[in-house]
């Protein structure tokens, strides 16, 4: 008979050396430690999940602003290019256009090219319009687009 059956049968565990009799309350608080490693573990499995997280909304952030931006150069595109197109004459080769507020500045040259047609006839004051935007970060530029059509321009001399 061991120490722990003795003293389920409510024997005396005094005749029993110290290391042999079974240690007081040992049976509830048997499961205890892997409570607190299964708290502390369920910590760590969140703490990754979060920093994910993090890091997720952090890049859909970016790739948001990214295409609020394009959307605001190619606006500026769009309106500069019909500004130019719109102008009666061309009188100079190149047209600057003012910074907006969001810090998108866009610029247009003008030249003027010879076409033919497929039967070998000169397309006469045709001009090629290239309009290029651009969006800065301080002395950066973040993000260029640029776009060209071909216009007649029959008062135009340049």
């Amino acid at each position: 008979m061991n120490a722990r059956s003795m003293v389920q049968s409510g024997q005396s565990a005094r005749r029993w050396p110290a290391a042999l009799r079974p240690l007081p309350f040992a049976g509830r608080h048997r499961g205890r430690g892997f409570v607190l490693l299964e708290i502390v573990m369920a910590l760590g499995l969140f703490a990754l999940v979060a920093v994910g997280m993090t890091q997720a909304l952090d890049q859909i952030a970016q790739t948001s602003k990214l295409a609020r931006q394009e959307a605001q150069v190619l606006r500026a595109l769009d309106t500069a290019l019909a500004q130019v197109t719109h102008l009666p004459e061309f009188t100079k080769p190149r047209y600057d256009f003012p910074g907006t507020s969001d810090g998108i500045d866009a610029a247009a040259t003008i030249e003027r090219v010879e076409l033919y047609t497929q039967e070998k006839a000169l397309l006469d004051k045709m001009y090629r319009i290239q309009v290029e935007a651009w969006i800065k970060d301080g002395s950066d530029v973040v993000l260029r687009r640029g776009i060209e059509t071909y216009v007649y321009s029959p008062q135009s001399s340049l």
